[in-house]
């Protein structure tokens, strides 16, 4: 590319990065006077900027503000601010509450896949057969499953911080048994994708939930320490004003570093990402000092990316017969029936109160990110037709929505008075 069609495309960019900040600040504002998280308002922009709203006035011109020359350009600057999002949410939560609470983490994140698992296998035959006949029904049952029963990691803690409940004991079993439920979607995936694609392979995949274990504590008992040390030896210790340039250029080394791993094992550069944050939160001072230096640029300027470009995606036009709109309802109640009611139970069962038990379940049966990257897999590996995605799209966008109001309505009162009004 040469230098002036390179400059073509960075004004492209930006000016498009304008209008994603400007939206997703808009919207996000806007939907949390309703009680809503960030995310909600920013996905709800891209719907309204992309060919479900937007579109309908420039069909045949479409996508005027958003040209596909552009789309991969935009996709990886989301995708590096899901990375440095899910570093902060690593180093943000406080890990000591899990002593006590290990067996509520596992009993929600068990319930947690298995219910919504049987609901999924109880609707998708009829539709299947209903609106896409001509997939693999073994494959297509099996997204259906894993669409249901995975939570949404960076959303979920994305919620907490603005609710300043990433330190509470809620706020850690939540995002322990999510980060439990996410792993365990991501093997499933793997080995629908390998179904799929006739690779199926058991020992590659043991092997993979082997080298994960290995990297998880090569952070937590050397990475992490070594970090933790040079940090109040050479920072901390000096007195020195916020993050240096010279340790923010290791933490970035690290966090990359980490995140290339867990690519090169198979599992998304996300995971690397959050795994490296975890080895650091013990040290509250340099969660401070990132959060001061870099947390508004990420939020800010990064993620609505990522969440608008998924709004840019969604037609909801495909939805064109009550059938369809019935199937949609159906596949929500299912959603929440498996996940909402799955997780209240596991918490139940294991001695949480009601309350605290209520906003566990809310917060697990946020689905948005992770959803939408499973689905969209499916999408591409041709077992699920555009009525079928349009359909999960939605459920996931109102599975997360419910979340916010449904979290203040169970908060005990002892934690109320931390959420910001």
């Amino acid at each position: 590319m040469n230098p002036v069609a390179i400059e073509g495309h960075l004004v492209l960019v930006l000016i498009q990065w304008m209008i994603i900040i400007a939206a997703a600040w808009a919207f996000g504002r806007l939907g949390k006077k309703f009680g809503q998280p960030l995310a909600v308002g920013e996905i709800a922009a891209g719907i309204l900027l992309g060919p479900s709203a937007l579109g309908l006035i420039w069909p045949a011109d479409w996508p005027v503000l958003f040209p596909k020359e552009t789309q991969t350009s935009m996709q990886l600057l989301g995708k590096l601010g899901l990375i440095f999002l899910l570093f902060q949410v690593g180093m943000e939560f406080d890990y000591s509450h899990l002593r006590s609470k290990s067996k509520t983490v596992t009993a929600v994140s068990v319930l947690g896949i298995i219910a919504p698992c049987l609901c999924g296998l109880a609707i998708a035959p009829w539709l299947h057969a209903t609106f896409a006949p001509n997939t693999p029904r073994l494959g297509f049952e099996l997204f259906l499953c894993i669409a249901l029963s995975i939570s949404a990691l960076p959303i979920m803690g994305r919620i907490l911080l603005e609710m300043k409940l990433e330190r509470t004991a809620i706020g850690a079993m939540g995002i322990s048994a999510a980060a439990i439920d996410d792993v365990i979607g991501w093997v499933l995936l793997g080995v629908a994708t390998a179904l799929v694609t006739s690779q199926f392979n058991l020992g590659h995949l043991l092997l993979q939930l082997v080298e994960i274990s290995v990297l998880f504590l090569a952070l937590q008992f050397f990475v992490g320490p070594w970090l933790r040390k040079l940090w109040r030896e050479n920072v901390h210790d000096a007195h020195e004003k916020g993050m240096p340039n010279s340790f923010l250029a290791v933490l970035l080394i690290g966090l990359f570093a980490s995140s290339l791993i867990t690519h090169y094992l198979g599992i998304f550069v996300i995971f690397g990402a959050f795994l490296f944050g975890t080895c650091l939160h013990q040290e509250p001072t340099l969660v401070k000092a990132w959060r001061d230096r870099l947390s508004g640029l990420v939020l800010v300027a990064l993620v609505p990316i990522f969440f608008t470009n998924t709004g840019l995606n969604t037609r909801i036009g495909s939805l064109s017969t009550p059938e369809a709109w019935l199937a949609c309802a159906l596949v929500l109640v299912a959603a929440v029936a498996g996940k909402l009611g799955g997780c209240y139970l596991g918490a139940r069962l294991t001695g949480q109160p009601p309350r605290e038990a209520g906003c566990i379940a809310a917060l697990m049966n946020t689905r948005a990110l992770m959803a939408l990257i499973a689905i969209n897999i499916g999408l591409d590996l041709g077992l699920l037709t555009p009525a079928l995605f349009t359909m999960l799209v939605i459920m996931a966008l109102l599975t997360t929505a419910m979340c916010g109001p449904l979290l203040r309505w169970w908060l005990p009162k002892d934690l109320r008075k931390l959420v910001p009004d």
